[in-house]
């Protein structure tokens, strides 16, 4: 068997159908469906099971306890009876070639280890933007020119997504990380995930060909800026995690640690930004100002001389270390006063 398409399943029944006819809709049929259902409380799992009983030679349904979104993707590799394992989230879908073209880019190549590809957003249910192309279709890193690949990792959203990327099964399960000290946390998994496939594959290929569909789901988004979700988006162990690869990548240079500190100074000042703004009422906003902000950074991400830094991010992290409330109300307001302007030109030029 070529391919085993993984899916995560947690309380997804409004998506989790279009999401498995996707699969099944592949012009490509060999394949396997494994649904990994993470202890679903709502019809997630009866779906899943529905549709392996119409289908029992191709879909595979495993329910478990919920640990988290690592735990079902590991579940799922362990499973795997590909030669290759394929990821899809269970709020997204497919597009019907996708294991079709991924087959192609293979045969071409049949030394590739990863296949990486690229994807567009769906938005209210229709399918939006892309995601800006890497590099040229069919390009090519082995083993003496990866310090791109990992950098693109490591410092940029462009490449850390795990459902964009064809990993052969062998690599996958060749990892010796024990996943399980990071069971329920979720935030920047994929990143976590991608670490090792990524150092271990021997040659990985790239194809600007869209094969993914992103859900952006706007109540989604809305309930992830609350205050009681603000633990969960902790990634300071991704961060340690990297820190041990960079000197097996020939990359534990002061430059790079100085950028990586960035990022993730960069991401939580995002997330301070994002909870600030949802915050309706004056109580929730000195909920947001109260908390300890600086657990998400690692010591060394706390230094503001970082050249690397965004001034305006560094200038509202200290005005918020400083305890300063009106003047990160004034930057806010500020803020919107921009984007408002910054709108009613775009719509006049439009």
């Amino acid at each position: 068997m070529k391919f085993s398409i993984l899916v995560p399943v947690y309380n997804v029944e409004a998506y989790v159908e279009e999401c498995i006819q996707s699969v099944l809709n592949q012009s490509c049929r060999d394949f396997e469906l494994v649904l990994v259902d993470d202890g679903s409380t709502d019809d997630s799992g009866i779906i899943c099971d529905r549709y392996a009983q119409q289908k029992p030679e191709q879909i595979r349904v495993i329910h478990k306890e919920n640990q988290g979104l690592i735990s079902a993707r590991r579940v799922g590799i362990a499973e795997a009876r590909g030669e290759f394992c394929v990821f899809l989230d269970s709020d997204d879908f497919a597009e019907e070639n996708l294991l079709e073209v991924i087959a192609g880019y293979l045969e071409k190549d049949p030394q590739t280890d990863v296949l990486l590809y690229s994807f567009r957003y769906c938005r209210d249910g229709r399918k939006a933007e892309r995601y800006p192309v890497f590099k040229e279709d069919g390009y090519v890193w082995d083993d003496s020119g990866k310090k791109e690949l990992y950098e693109a990792l490591i410092l940029t959203n462009g490449i850390t997504s795990i459902w964009t990327k064809a990993v052969r099964t062998s690599v996958l399960r060749s990892d010796p990380t024990d996943y399980s000290v990071y069971y329920g946390k979720n935030m920047a998994e994929d990143l976590l995930q991608s670490l090792y496939p990524l150092t271990a594959a021997g040659r990985i290929m790239y194809t600007d060909k869209i094969l993914y569909n992103y859900r952006i789901n706007s109540e989604s988004i809305s309930r992830a800026f609350r205050y009681e979700t603000i633990p969960n988006k902790n990634t300071v162990h991704v961060y340690h995690k990297i820190r041990e690869y960079l000197p097996v990548w020939g990359m534990d240079t002061p430059e790079i640690r100085e950028r990586l500190n960035a990022r993730w100074f960069h991401d939580m000042m995002y997330m301070f930004s994002r909870y600030y703004e949802a915050a309706g009422t004056k109580e929730q906003r000195e909920q947001i100002l109260s908390y300890p902000w600086d657990s998400m950074l690692p010591e060394e991400a706390r230094r503001i001389e970082n050249p690397c830094l965004n001034e305006a991010y560094r200038k509202l992290y200290l005005l918020w270390k400083k305890g300063n409330k009106a003047g990160i109300h004034r930057y806010f307001r500020r803020k919107k006063w921009y984007l408002t302007i910054r709108n009613w030109k775009r719509a006049l030029l439009s």
